[in-house]
C-alpha cells in the first residue's frame, strides 16, 4: 500500500487522480482508515489553512495512526509552490516515523514550474511576480526557496542537481526537467521521507514500475444536473471568467454585499441567497457561486469566513433540492464546504484534466464531488456557460 499525507484537500485529490491513471485503486478519507484495503490511500487534511500549532497535532495524530498500517511507502503531498506548514509538518512525520531525513521536490515542470540557482519560477517569471503574490494567506513576496518556506538557511539544504544530498535533516532538491523529478527519486534510501508536489509523486509511481494507463476520455454529457460551481480562487483569470460570464446573463451568484460585511449574518440572509442560487439552478440547470472581489476591497475579513459563509450556504442549497454535481475550485473552499455537509470519504472515479478529479461521494448516492486546484483551469466542456 502507498499512503498519502496531503495538507489539503484539492491536492489530495489530484494525486487520487494520477492513482487512476497508473490503475490503482484510490481511497480518499479525511481521518485515517486503518481497514483500507485500497493500493492508494490518501489522507485529506486540511492543515494547510490552520494554525501552525493545530495543523501540527493534526499531523502527529494522522501519522501515529498511520503507524497501524505499516504502508509501504509513505509519501508527503505539499504544495508545489510551498503555501502551508511545509517544514514543520515534515518535521513532525520524521520525529513520528523514526526517519533521519526528507527530500522535498515541489516543482512541477510539466506545469513550468521549475527551481533553479534556489529561485522558483512561473513559466520563467519569478513566482513573487504572479498572481501567486495576492494569496490571502500565504502571499509570496519573493522567489527565493528558503523565504517562501517561511524559515531560516541553516534549516534546510538547498541541493542542486549535481550536490550530494546529507544523512540527515530536510532537503530541498532543484528541479528544472521532469528528468529532474526521475533523478532525485533515484536519490532517496529507505530512510528518507519523500515530499513534494504532483509531479514528483509521478516520479514514485513510475520508479515502481507502474503502468500508465490511457487517459480517460470524458464527454460533457456525463456531467448530470443540477450541478453546483463554488469558486474560492484569487486567481485573476479565474475571476475574470466569472465575471465575464455575470455580465452576458449567466447563472452567477455572488456573496450578497451585507452576508460580507456582518461578522454573524442572520440565518434570513442566507436564506434570500440560497433562494436565489435554487432559482437559477432551476433555470439553467447550474449556478456558480463567487465572491466579487470590488464588494470586499475595504472590509476586514478573513478568507476562513468567507469560506465558512460560502459553506453555510451550499449546505441550505443542498437542504432545498437535490444536487447531483458539486464542483469545487480551491482546497481550503472545498473542505469547509465538505466538513459543513459531513462527507468525509471519497472514491475518485475520473480524472477530467489536470488536477480535476471528479469523486464519488461515498455516503451519498447520485452525488459527485468534482475538485481542482484555483492555479489550475477547469476542461471546457465542464466550464461550458
Amino acid at each position: 500500500m502507498i499512503v498519502v499525507i496531503a495538507d489539503d484537500l484539492t491536492g489530495a485529490a489530484e494525486l487520487g487522480g494520477i492513482g487512476l491513471r497508473y490503475d490503482l485503486t484510490v481511497e480518499i478519507v479525511t481521518a485515517v482508515n486503518t481497514g483500507s484495503k485500497a493500493d492508494l490511500l490518501i489522507i485529506a487534511t486540511d492543515t494547510r489553512s490552520m494554525p501552525e500549532e493545530q495543523a501540527l497535532k493534526e499531523m502527529e495524530t494522522v501519522t501515529e495512526k498511520l503507524k497501524e498500517i505499516n504502508p509501504d511507502t509513505i509519501f508527503k503531498k505539499v504544495d508545489s509552490v510551498l503555501r502551508g506548514h511545509v517544514v514543520s509538518e515534515i518535521k513532525v512525520h520524521l520525529q513520528k516515523l523514526g526517519l533521519g531525513k526528507a527530500l522535498l521536490v515541489p516543482a512541477n515542470p510539466a506545469f513550468g514550474r521549475t527551481i533553479n540557482n534556489g529561485r522558483y519560477f512561473i513559466k520563467d517569471k519569478p513566482i513573487h511576480l504572479t498572481s501567486f503574490a495576492h494569496d490571502p494567506e500565504f502571499a509570496i513576496t519573493s522567489s527565493r526557496v528558503q523565504h517562501m518556506l517561511r524559515v531560516d538557511e541553516k534549516e534546510i539544504h538547498l541541493r542542486g542537481i549535481t550536490d550530494p544530498l546529507p544523512d540527515f535533516g530536510i532537503s530541498v532538491g532543484e528541479c528544472a526537467t521532469n528528468d529532474d523529478l526521475h533523478y532525485w527519486i533515484r536519490k532517496a534510501d529507505e530512510n528518507t521521507l519523500l515530499a513534494g508536489g504532483s509531479g514528483f509523486f509521478i516520479a514514485l509511481l513510475e520508479s515502481l514500475n507502474l503502468i500508465k494507463q490511457d487517459k480517460y476520455n470524458v464527454q460533457p454529457d456525463e456531467l448530470t444536473y443540477p450541478a453546483l460551481f463554488v469558486c474560492g480562487s484569487t486567481h485573476d483569470e479565474s475571476r475574470q471568467s466569472i465575471k465575464k460570464i455575470k455580465e452576458t446573463g449567466g447563472p452567477v451568484s455572488y456573496m450578497p454585499c451585507d452576508i460580507i460585511k456582518a461578522e454573524n449574518p442572520p440565518d434570513s440572509l442566507f436564506e434570500i441567497w440560497a433562494n436565489e442560487i435554487v432559482s437559477l439552478l432551476n433555470s439553467h440547470k447550474k449556478a456558480i457561486i463567487a465572491i466579487d472581489e470590488h464588494v470586499t476591497k475595504g472590509i476586514t475579513i478573513t478568507a476562513a469566513e468567507l469560506r465558512n459563509k460560502k459553506a453555510k450556504v451550499v449546505d441550505m442549497v443542498f437542504q432545498k433540492t437535490a444536487i447531483k454535481e458539486l464542483l469545487v475550485e480551491g482546497g481550503s473552499t472545498g473542505a469547509a464546504i465538505i466538513n459543513r455537509l459531513k462527507f468525509n470519504s471519497f472514491s475518485p472515479i475520473k480524472e477530467l484534466g489536470p488536477g480535476v478529479i471528479k469523486m464519488k461521494v461515498d455516503t451519498i448516492d447520485d452525488l459527485f464531488l468534482t475538485l481542482k486546484p484555483g492555479s489550475y483551469n477547469w476542461p471546457s466542456f465542464v466550464w461550458n456557460f
